[in-house]
C-alpha cells in the first residue's frame, strides 16, 4: 500500500484547508449539472482542458495524474478548487494492470509539483481508461482509498470508450458520482507553463505532437477571447455612454420644440388681432372701384344711369342705347373683385366654399391670386376673390 506522504513538508502541504474565512469564489464561472449546496467542485478552464486532451489523445491506453489546487471551508459548505494537473509518469506496467500508484510515481509527482505548483496541494486525482468495468471500478475505488483518503479528495474519471466523464467524492464507503460541478476561467500562468514545457518535451523525445500543437491553439485562442472580452464590455460602456448622450440631446430638442411652438401660437394670436383690427377698419371705408368708361358697378348708380339714358332717347334709339350700358353694367358685374383677409384655420378650399357655396372656383382663385402652395396661407394675407 502506498501512502500520499512523501515527507513531513508535503503531507502538510496536502492538508491545507482555509477555514473561518468567506470562501473566495472566482467571478467567470460555467455550471455543468445540478451542483451539491455543500459540497462544490470547481475546476479552472485550463487544467479542464489539458485532461481532456491526455485522455483522447491515446484513447486506447491507461493514464493517470493528480488534482492541485486548494479546499475552501465555509460552515457546513465546503469548495474544492482545482487549479493545476500533472499526469503520472506510469510505467511499462500499465499495459499490464492498468493504472497504478507507488513510490516512484509519487516522487515524479511531487518533484513536478515543487517546480511548477509550489503554491497548491493535492486536492484528488483522474484516471482515463478505455471502457470502465465494474472490476476496473474496484480497483480504481482500492486506489482512491490508499492515497487519496478523505471526504474532499475528489476523483475524475474519463471513460474514453463510452465518452463519459464524471466527478467523484468518497462519501459513505463508496465513491459517489456528483450530478454537477463549476468551470471557471482566470490567468492561469502556471498551468500554461506546465502545458508547454510538456509540449516541448514530448517532441524532443517522440517528434510533432498534433495535440500538444492545439493546447497552444487553445492557450492563445483563450488569450484572444479574453481580449474580445475586454473589447466587448468597452464596447458597451461606450454605447451606453452616447445612448445617455442622445436622450439628453433629445430630451432638450423637445423642450425647445415646446417652446417654439408657445412662441408660434403667440404670433398667432397677434397676427388674428392685428387682422381683426384691420378687418374692422376696411368695413368702415366703403371701396368704390371706377371702371372705363365711366361706369360704376354699384346697383344704384346703374338704375339711375340706364333712367337718364331712357330720357334723353326719345326716339327709336332706346333699345341700341340701353345695349350698351347693359353690356357695361355686366362687364362691371364680372369684373368686381372682393378681398378677403386669412385668418387661423383658413384654406383656399374653405374661402370658396364660404363664399362661393362650392370649391369649383378653387384653381381660378389659386391662379388670380398666384399661389404657389395651396396649403400655405399666414394670417393676414388678402386673397383676391374675383
Amino acid at each position: 500500500m502506498i501512502e500520499i506522504i512523501c515527507n513531513e513538508e508535503n503531507s502538510d502541504k496536502s492538508k491545507q484547508v482555509t477555514r473561518g474565512a468567506a470562501i473566495r469564489r472566482p467571478k467567470n464561472i460555467k455550471q455543468i449539472g445540478e451542483v451539491s449546496s455543500d459540497k462544490k467542485i470547481y475546476i479552472e478552464d485550463y487544467a479542464f482542458t489539458y485532461i481532456n486532451s491526455i485522455a483522447y489523445n491515446n484513447p486506447s491506453d491507461s493514464q493517470a495524474g493528480v488534482l492541485l489546487g486548494e479546499n475552501q471551508t465555509d460552515g457546513d459548505e465546503k469548495c474544492v478548487f482545482i487549479k493545476g494537473i500533472i499526469k503520472a509518469k506510469l510505467g511499462t506496467e500499465v499495459e499490464e494492470k492498468g493504472v497504478y500508484f507507488n513510490e516512484s510515481v509519487w516522487n515524479g509527482i511531487y518533484s513536478d509539483v515543487e517546480k511548477y505548483f509550489p503554491d497548491l496541494a493535492v486536492v484528488g486525482w483522474f484516471a482515463a481508461i478505455p471502457e470502465v468495468t465494474p472490476e476496473r471500478m474496484m480497483k480504481l475505488k482500492k486506489i482512491h482509498l490508499d492515497n487519496f483518503a478523505g471526504t474532499m479528495k475528489t476523483f475524475y474519471l474519463i471513460d474514453t470508450v463510452e465518452k463519459e466523464e464524471n466527478f467523484y467524492l468518497y462519501e459513505n464507503g463508496e465513491l459517489k458520482k456528483q450530478k454537477g460541478y463549476v468551470c471557471f476561467y482566470e490567468r492561469n500562468y502556471e498551468m500554461q507553463e506546465y502545458m508547454l514545457e510538456r509540449r516541448e518535451r514530448k517532441s524532443s523525445e517522440d517528434g510533432p505532437d498534433k495535440v500538444m500543437k492545439s493546447i497552444r491553439n487553445i492557450i492563445r485562442e483563450k488569450e484572444e477571447l479574453h481580449e474580445q472580452k475586454k473589447n466587448a464590455r468597452f464596447m458597451y460602456g461606450v454605447s451606453t455612454f452616447m445612448v445617455i448622450v442622445i436622450l439628453v440631446i433629445g430630451i432638450n430638442l423637445m423642450n425647445n420644440y415646446q417652446k417654439m411652438k408657445k412662441f408660434d401660437k403667440s404670433i398667432s394670436s397677434l397676427m388674428v388681432q392685428m387682422s381683426g383690427n384691420d378687418t374692422a377698419t376696411q368695413e368702415e371705408v366703403v371701396p368704390v372701384n371706377k371702371l372705363e368708361g365711366g361706369v360704376y358697378p354699384t346697383e344704384a348708380e346703374t338704375t339711375s344711369q340706364t333712367a337718364v339714358t331712357s330720357v334723353v332717347s326719345t326716339e327709336n334709339v332706346t333699345v341700341t342705347a340701353a345695349q350698351p350700358v347693359e353690356e357695361q353694367t355686366v362687364a362691371a358685374t364680372a369684373n368686381e373683385v372682393k378681398t378677403y383677409t386669412v385668418k387661423a384655420g383658413d384654406t383656399i378650399m374653405g374661402i370658396c366654399k364660404k363664399y362661393y357655396g362650392d370649391t369649383s372656383k378653387c384653381n381660378e382663385v389659386i391662379t388670380y391670386n398666384n399661389i404657389k402652395d395651396e396649403n400655405f396661407l399666414y394670417i393676414g394675407q388678402q386673397i383676391k376673390l374675383p
